[in-house]
């Protein structure tokens, strides 16, 4: 049985690309064609405390996030009852009144 499987063989191939991809770039550092190496992505160890830091906030953030919600169905609510008394308001003899009223007043 060989060492070697089907998926190491593109795990090889991917690393002699990026190492031929270093090589140039050494190579271009030391010639002077560029001033500075290009920049990485972020290391994983600091990838990971930043995820670890997140994951210790969710609960509060959870927290926060129900407070909001119950905030925001509360304003739903009132929202629709204001909604409920213009509509009476308006309606009927007694609003049309007002409506009247109130264009006869703006008036200059």
């Amino acid at each position: 049985m060989s060492e070697w499987d089907g998926g190491d063989e593109a795990r090889v191939e991917e690393l002699l690309r990026v190492n031929a991809e270093l090589a140039a770039e050494v190579r271009s550092l030391s010639l002077g064609r560029r001033d500075a190496p290009r920049s990485g992505p972020i290391p994983a160890s600091r990838r990971l405390a930043r995820l670890a830091s997140e994951a210790a906030r969710l609960p509060e953030v959870e927290a926060e996030l129900a407070e909001m919600r119950v905030q925001r169905d509360s304003l739903l609510a009132h929202k629709e009852a204001q909604e409920r008394e213009i509509a009476r308001l308006r309606g009927g003899p007694a609003g049309l009144l007002r409506r009247l009223r109130s264009r006869l007043r703006s008036r200059p």
